[in-house]
Formats: C-alpha cells, structure tokens, sequence
C-alpha cells in the first residue's frame, strides 16, 4: 500500500463502485465499469490496480469480481 492521496480519477472510479454495489448489491466487473465510464477497459483496470496499490480497494482470489472497496 502506498500513502498516496487517490487522483481526481481514482476518487470519481471509487465513487461510481461504491454506487454501483449499493444499487445492485454486487460489485461491477471491469467492462461495466468500462462501458458507464466510457473508458476502454485498460483504462479502468489500470485506475483499478492504482485503487488497490493506495490501498481504497483490495483484490480478491478466486471470484469474477475479483475486488472490494475498502
């Protein structure tokens, strides 16, 4: 985990999940992400993986949607 404040970027993905797994009750896959963001997937995967190294969100072995908020 790095103590680094999430870009504008990161903040507004984190938001959009947190709102998606509340309306839903589920956590979004990647391309959904991709397609209410209009972002390509690469996109989003890589503001992902910037949400798990600072620590907002955390991968999850074993499951199609392989991570949580924290």
């Amino acid at each position: 985990m790095i103590d680094v404040p999430l870009t504008k970027k990161q903040a507004e993905l984190r938001i959009l999940i947190d709102r998606m797994t509340r309306r839903y009750g589920y956590t979004p896959t990647i391309n959904e992400l991709s397609q209410k963001t209009g972002k390509s997937f690469s996109q989003v995967h890589r503001l992902m993986s910037g949400l798990v190294e600072r620590g907002a969100a955390e991968k999850v072995a074993g499951r199609a949607r392989a991570f949580k908020l924290l």
